[in-house]
């Protein structure tokens, strides 16, 4: 008897142990092989999606700047807010049918592009005058519950990233009302901001933190520079970057790592231009300098071997 043969008594005895027939056993064997097609046509049909969503924007934004000067108040309101709330009505409506959720993202995408468009033609057309940084709070904020909302509704990841987006830019403008410190304010969003994706990468969602890792460290390490600079404090942006290159081992960051590295490599040179740019050991300097870097580099890739990869 050949494998052949064999395999298919194997088949035939399993399927007499447990019962089944042979139209389940058809049944299971046509999945599987339409598996990778239907895998296929699912990234084909986001791939169109997303495209006929930025040409239906394309398309909405030339017609209503064609036409803009000659629609009053309440015609403008409509087209823009209006449109994004379409949107999104659309993209709740999708995640509810069966086998529309790929239209889901892009609809989502299409309502927060416009509706904050939207809420500054509302206020533009029915105030006059008035605070930016008020306008600004009322827009940011209303969107971002409007975005937790969802994300209550439906889970996924594009609402919650929006959400943080908008809730860090309703944060910067209240900063901004209660004119705050400009370094003071930034590291407040930053370390705020850095808390809240610290939180996130403990869920499911832990995909959308990689742009917030970067921004956050950013901001603080900026923020930080920008009150010590000057002063002896100014070596601790020094153990700042190392706080962040630690914090990667424990959170397992690859871009906590690039970013508390390239924090340390970036303060190194300002130190060394700032303090050694006229003196005859400059040259030397920056070849050390320069073997530090390669130096760091391999720490960081040890690093990420060892504690974040694996």
């Amino acid at each position: 008897m050949s494998e052949r043969d064999q395999a298919l008594a194997q088949i035939v005895a399993l399927a007499e142990r447990h019962g089944l027939t042979q139209e389940e056993v058809r049944r299971a064997l046509g999945a599987r092989a339409a598996g990778p097609a239907k895998s296929r046509q699912g990234a084909l049909a986001r791939l169109f999606a997303y495209v006929g969503g930025t040409l239906v924007l394309a398309g909405a934004c030339v017609l209503v700047g064609t036409f803009w000067d000659e629609m009053n108040s309440i015609e403008r309101i409509v087209v823009t807010l209006g449109s994004g709330l379409a949107a999104l009505v659309l993209s709740h409506l999708a995640s509810l049918t069966p086998g529309r959720e790929s239209l889901v993202t892009p609809l989502f995408l299409l309502a927060v592009l416009t509706e904050p468009a939207g809420i500054v033609v509302a206020l533009r057309e029915m105030s006059s005058g008035g605070n930016e940084l008020l306008g600004g709070l009322v827009v940011s904020g209303v969107m971002a519950v409007q975005c937790l909302l969802v994300f209550a509704s439906q889970g996924r990841g594009a609402p919650l990233f929006f959400a943080l987006l908008f809730g860090v830019a309703a944060m910067s403008s209240a900063l901004g009302l209660l004119d705050v410190d400009e370094e003071l304010h930034a590291l407040v969003v930053g370390v705020s901001t850095f808390l809240v994706t610290v939180a996130i990468a403990r869920t499911r969602h832990a995909p959308i933190t990689p742009p917030w890792y970067f921004a956050s460290a950013t901001l603080i390490l900026s923020a930080w520079f920008s009150l010590v600079h000057g002063s002896l404090g100014e070596l601790s942006e020094v153990a700042l970057a190392g706080v962040f290159v630690y914090l990667s081992t424990v959170l397992r960051s690859r871009t906590l790592l690039a970013t508390g590295t390239l924090g340390l490599l970036v303060y190194v040179g300002y130190f060394s231009g700032r303090h050694f740019a006229d003196s005859v050991g400059w040259p030397l300097l920056l070849i050390l300098l320069g073997v530090l870097m390669m130096s760091l580099g391999t720490v960081a890739v040890r690093i990420h071997r060892r504690y974040i990869k694996a």
